[in-house]
């Protein structure tokens, strides 16, 4: 047991504890720049907005169905393969939003049937 908790000891505390190099004392605010800085808090709003906008704006029905498939473990061979992405915009007229897509699966399946209906079994 001894032995045991000695490789431990020497696994956690010599390999992964590496030395951290001091750091220079921080100056404090009133010495940094005398108010010439802008507050962190209000440059990160103004950045968020735009992010938000921009992700909203380009996200499209394939890009969500990709997501889905993916995440249910089918492959992208499969995808690119039986052009899934392409019939389905093609087919789907419906919101653009995840929860819409995923409920409306099973009538793709069943409307495209043969290898696109055996591929995309899993999902239910």
């Amino acid at each position: 047991m001894n032995l045991l908790q000695a490789l431990w000891n020497w696994l956690t505390g010599g390999l992964w504890n590496t030395p951290t190099a001091s750091l220079p004392p921080a100056e404090s605010e009133s010495e940094c720049c005398d108010g010439e800085c802008e507050p962190e808090e209000k440059i990160e709003q103004e950045r968020e907005p735009a992010q938000s906008q921009e992700s909203v704006d380009t996200i499209t029905v394939s890009e969500i169905l990709k997501e889905i498939l993916l995440s249910e473990r089918i492959g992208e061979k499969t995808i690119e393969k039986l052009q899934i992405l392409q019939l389905f915009e093609e087919w789907y007229d419906g919101d653009c939003s995840r929860e819409a897509i995923r409920k409306s699966i099973p009538d793709f399946k069943s409307a495209k049937g043969g290898a696109i209906n055996a591929k995309l079994n899993r999902i239910k």
